[in-house]
């Protein structure tokens, strides 16, 4: 048995006509990685003669998380009379995630083989928060490593109620800021920052051209700046509702300008926000219906001359700004999937970028 291992249920949510196949894996897995939870898939688990929407509702109110494998028709789907299965009260599928929204539990939206990210317009009002919800991506070319991360977070959130049980019965603190102090040597460890929960995934991670700051881009939306020598949390990056410009997704990428004085951070927001590192204020947003990126920002990175900056996106295109105005300059497109990644050339006259479709593409 897995350290932590719960007595809760996992749940699987899928259609089959888009992740089948990655519900039976996933099943498999589940099982295997998890052997005293019970593994709910649909018709596999309902006995003949029982009633379907008492059994769901009984397996959902009993597990401690569930997944939804969310395909490309997972919204679109529709049936034998052409009307979208979705905005049927009594689709499987709605009933299976809106049981688990209704009745607290967590729920793992997981976007299948380049799905798009769920919009609250594709959705009936008491689904509207599963569009809210950050997703996993679970893909053909990275299924192993996809799958592991998944796993990982499922354990995590099983696990939680007993990590909260033991933090109650320990001595009350804050969390520590500063680095964990462990023995020097070749390739040794130097320190180890936190930033508050330990499940608080950090996403990117970028050092100022100094060497002085360290910026950590966090999944709760903010962008955490320290002291790399002594692990000190100075200033935290994060505009809030009253000034218009709330972010709403995990910063997935940092990097500092040139000269050290515009740090910019990458978000599922659809966004990339400039920065003044000295001050933690918030400068120019690079969006816009027109020429703003339309999917998860994955990437950033400035030319070397601190004039360009290239961002990289979930909508499979890699945009080009001038960080001094916020002005788009121009759309690079051609990757047949997500953008992971961009970086220029030591001299500025290349750009690469990198994307889910397996090629590097060279940009001139």
């Amino acid at each position: 048995m897995v350290p932590g291992s719960p007595s809760g249920g996992i749940f699987l949510s899928y259609r089959r006509e888009d992740a089948a196949p990655y519900a039976r894996l996933l099943q498999f897995q589940l099982s295997e990685r998890f052997p005293h939870a019970r593994v709910f898939m649909d018709l596999d688990s309902i006995e003949p003669g029982l009633d379907f929407a008492e059994v769901i509702r009984d397996a959902v109110g009993s597990s401690a998380v569930l997944v939804a494998l969310i395909g490309r028709q997972w919204a679109t789907v529709a049936d034998e009379e052409g009307r979208r299965r979705l905005d049927d009260p009594d689709d499987y599928v709605r009933f299976e995630v809106q049981t688990a929204l209704e009745r607290g539990v967590r729920v793992i939206p997981v976007l299948v083989d380049a799905a798009r990210p769920l919009r609250q317009q594709q959705l009936p009002a008491e689904l509207h928060k599963l569009a809210r919800l950050n997703a996993l991506e679970l893909s053909y070319g990275r299924y192993q490593y996809d799958s592991d991360r998944l796993l990982d977070l499922i354990q995590r959130v099983l696990a939680a109620p007993g990590d909260l049980a033991e933090a109650a019965r320990a001595p009350s603190r804050q969390p520590d800021s500063r680095p964990t102090q462990v023995p020097s040597g070749p390739h040794a460890l130097a320190a180890t920052l936190t930033h508050g929960s330990r499940w608080l995934t950090v996403h990117a991670v970028a050092f100022s051209p100094d060497g002085h700051l360290l910026a950590s881009g966090l999944q709760d939306a903010r962008t955490q700046l320290s002291d790399s020598v002594t692990g000190e949390q100075l200033r935290t990056l994060k505009p809030d509702a009253t000034s218009g410009s709330e972010m709403t997704g995990p910063i997935h990428a940092v990097a500092f300008s040139p000269d050290g004085r515009l740090l910019a951070s990458a978000s599922d927001d659809k966004t990339v926000r400039l920065w003044d590192p000295a001050t933690a204020q918030h400068g120019r947003t690079l969006m816009g219906p027109l020429m703003g990126h339309t999917g998860w920002v994955r990437s950033v990175a400035f030319r070397p001359d601190g004039r360009l900056l290239a961002s990289g996106s979930e909508d499979e295109t890699v945009r080009l700004w001038d960080p001094a105005t916020g002005q788009h300059k121009t759309t690079l497109t051609g990757h047949a999937g997500p953008v992971r990644s961009v970086a220029f050339s030591p001299d500025g006259r290349l750009l690469a970028s990198a994307g889910d479709d397996g090629t590097v593409r060279l940009w001139r």
